[in-house]
């Protein structure tokens, strides 16, 4: 992973290596403090050893994905995992105002991912997302704080939305069966239960009124873009209007102050001829 400078090995090597969310391989992380003298040299820290997700996503960070990188990461058709990636990257790295646009579209995906390998324990991708939105903590780790009105704002989002498709306040929009679901399937089998072909082929058909919320997004972040330059060409304008305009203030200053220091050395030499003569 280290030798990795590009953008689309990256992308092979993580859909090949990580198959779930969590941060820390299970069993190696608790939230106790072993006891004992040197109980980390002894091997039984508690801080836990990372998964692929995390370390893939570390080197995210390093790679600085652009901005219609990132978006291919969130829309990827290759593996669910690289959306998973790219909405932990948003989270962690946006800025905060462009999180809920970032992230608002995918509130109601209903793909399955494997949060937990060993005990299988699969999610809709929306509630992943909504998790994200609206809570700091994820299995032990923290997300940067938003502030308190931003975080209203997006649970009022999240609320309006609900309403928008007919749920009452306080239902879940993925329903019991498909909440903290424990998949018996053998790890190694690679082929989508008929769950996951349902649920596919429903994204299938909300994939059009996705793309559309995405170019809305990708417009509005233009044009906010277009505004803070308009804005910024017209301070520069301003700028450099004022400084031209204390330019020729000041040149004009200095114009009249040898002016009158002209007229002083004429007015002192015509005093002094005048005695002379007298």
């Amino acid at each position: 992973l280290p030798a990795i400078k590009t953008w689309e090995p990256f992308l092979e090597k993580t859909v090949k290596e990580v198959k779930e969310c969590v941060p820390w391989i299970t069993g190696t992380h608790t939230v106790t403090t072993k006891k004992g003298m040197c109980s980390g040299t002894r091997g039984v820290g508690t801080q836990g050893r990372p998964t692929r997700m995390w370390l893939h996503l570390v080197k995210l960070f390093t790679l600085k994905p652009t901005e219609r990188q990132l978006e291919s990461l969130v829309e990827s058709k290759q593996s669910p995992y690289l959306r998973v990636m790219g909405f932990l990257y948003v989270r962690y790295c946006a800025k905060r105002e462009e999180i809920w646009d970032w992230l608002s579209p995918y509130i109601d995906e209903t793909e399955p991912i494997l949060i937990e390998r060993l005990t299988r324990t699969t999610w809709p991708l929306g509630k992943l997302v909504r998790m994200l939105l609206t809570e700091t903590k994820y299995y032990d780790t923290h997300f940067p704080r938003l502030p308190v009105k931003l975080t209203r704002q997006i649970a009022q989002g999240i609320k309006d939305w609900d309403a928008k498709q007919g749920r009452k306040e306080g239902e879940d929009p993925f329903g019991d069966s498909k909440s903290d679901r424990r998949d018996d399937r053998d790890g190694r089998d690679g082929n989508y239960t008929r769950d996951r072909d349902r649920d596919r082929s429903r994204d299938r058909r909300d994939r059009h009124s996705r793309d559309r919320r995405s170019r809305d997004r990708r417009r509005s972040r233009e044009r906010s873009r277009g505004r803070r330059d308009d804005r910024d060409r017209r301070d520069d304008r301003d700028r450099d209007r004022d400084r031209d305009r204390d330019r020729d203030r000041d040149r004009d200053r200095r114009r009249r102050d040898r002016s009158r220091s002209r007229d002083r050395d004429r007015r002192r030499r015509r005093r002094d001829d005048s005695r002379e003569r007298s």
